[in-house]
């Protein structure tokens, strides 16, 4: 087909209605990816990959069906269309099901977005870029890099329904990150990594590869720590880490519904220190997942999860909200035109405190600096219980970092959140999360023998 992906999206829904569909989506992404991968202080890999493809999703009744192909000529879409159907048709009723959205009567303007500099960067440039970043980390002969890749990519997603929803948005990225390993006198540290990623100017090869460095020779030389409880600083890594296991599946609608999370029937009610304010803000500036529409063409907005400690609200899609009895909060997520919608974050954005990072570090006097886990996938979202490998890590004492090894920490996020005392004027989005650095006291510290 020759027509744009939001008419093919349209044309798709009518095709659907006259093969029987009662209501039907289509959801269609066309993107292009450039990337090089670094692997062993060498360039691996460069290559550039196309996709394109569409999702239809059918309604017949209370029973619905969905199916996807990555081709979009005539003949692929109806044989799609059929699949849908005929999944629909032959599975079970659903008495939960109301129908599809309804079009918003206004869509908002988002900022930062889409960069025609990162969508024409070329695979040449992200080549030498990728050259320039080796360079620099293995200038330093005790750098080894382990892990690399630099990348771009650009989107255009289209969705329409049965309803009226008839939307598209365009959006880019780039990404740049490495994780490295120093080594000196037979010292090895555990893999440290950093990344940063943009949606509309390339980040600083340099600054990011300054910054990677720095953090991995400071991890060298460990010292040994006694086990106890101590104030524990997690970055903004750490907190993306085990906050993805944990708060962020508590939030979802579907596991409130479910009675799988710790947040049932919490609204209104003190969840956390008073100094915690969260919002999933779909509108953030720049934000890695900001846009027009979420997963099922409804719009993005901002939702106050958590103010001052106190619960206000849960992020639901448009069938977990009505199941809830509430109204969508926009966060219905697809990985791609292969995928149903879930319910899922935006930005997540874990509002900043007072202190800057020294202040912070050389206040807590003894403690310890985490910048990520292993293990945080085992953490009980029901319960919050957690017991992850602190790595890499450093042991704060009066304003000085000591790397540190064979290093655990256990707790119960729910309850750690409640006494929050501290946290850092400056943020940054890892994932799905922005987030200042934030201090727990009094936080169980094992340590190998």
């Amino acid at each position: 087909m020759s027509a744009s992906i939001i008419e093919i999206a349209s044309i798709t829904v009518k095709h659907a209605l006259s093969r029987g569909a009662d209501e039907a989506e289509v959801f269609i992404v066309k993107s292009k990816n450039n990337s090089v991968e670094l692997e062993n202080n060498t360039i691996k890999l460069a290559h550039t990959t196309e996709d394109r493809g569409l999702g239809v999703r059918v309604l017949v009744g209370k029973k619905i069906g969905f199916s996807y192909t990555n081709k979009l000529d005539k003949q692929s879409i109806e044989k799609t269309v059929e699949k849908a159907l005929s999944i629909a048709r032959s599975g079970k009723e659903d008495p939960y099901i109301r129908g599809l959205p309804l079009p918003a009567e206004k869509y908002p303007r988002v900022e930062g977005t889409y960069s025609l500099e990162i969508a024409n960067i070329g695979l040449d440039d992200l080549v030498e870029k990728a050259s320039r970043m080796l360079n620099i980390l293995t200038h330093d002969k005790r750098i080894v890099v382990v892990w690399g890749s630099i990348t771009t990519s650009s989107w255009n997603v289209a969705i329409a329904n049965s309803n009226g929803v008839y939307q598209q948005d365009f959006g880019t990225i780039a990404f740049i990150g490495a994780e490295v390993v120093a080594r000196e006198n037979g010292d090895v540290t555990p893999g440290i990594s950093e990344w940063d990623i943009s949606r509309t100017s390339f980040p600083s090869i340099e600054k990011l590869a300054l910054r990677l460095k720095e953090k991995a020779i400071s991890n060298l030389k460990p010292v040994k720590i006694d086990e106890g409880s101590l104030p524990v600083i997690l970055t903004e890594y750490a907190v993306n880490s085990l906050f993805a296991y944990t708060f962020i599946e508590a939030i979802k609608g579907d596991n409130v519904v479910r009675e799988r999370s710790p947040y049932k029937d919490k609204i209104n009610t003190k969840v956390a220190s008073e100094k915690i304010t969260i919002i999933d803000d779909g509108l953030l500036k720049n934000g890695l997942n900001t846009s027009i529409f979420d997963g099922e063409g409804i719009p993005r907005r901002k939702t106050t999860i958590i103010e001052q400690g106190v619960l206000k609200n849960l992020i639901y899609d448009h069938y977990w909200g009505l199941r809830a009895g509430k109204e969508s909060t926009g966060n219905a997520s697809r990985s791609d035109y292969a995928s149903m919608p879930r319910v899922a974050p935006s930005n997540l954005v874990i509002a900043p405190g007072t202190y800057n990072k020294n202040e912070l570090l050389k206040e807590t006097g003894k403690g310890l600096l985490v910048d990520g886990f292993q293990g945080a996938h085992s953490s009980n979202p029901e319960t919050g219980e957690f017991s992850v490998v602190a790595t890499p890590a450093w042991y704060i004492e009066n304003g000085e970092l000591k790397a540190v090894r064979g290093v655990m920490i256990a707790g119960n996020l729910y309850k750690l959140l409640e006494k929050v005392d501290a946290l850092t004027k400056t943020s940054r989005q890892v994932g799905t999360i922005k987030s200042p650095w934030i201090r727990f006291p009094n936080v169980r510290v094992i340590v190998k023998k």
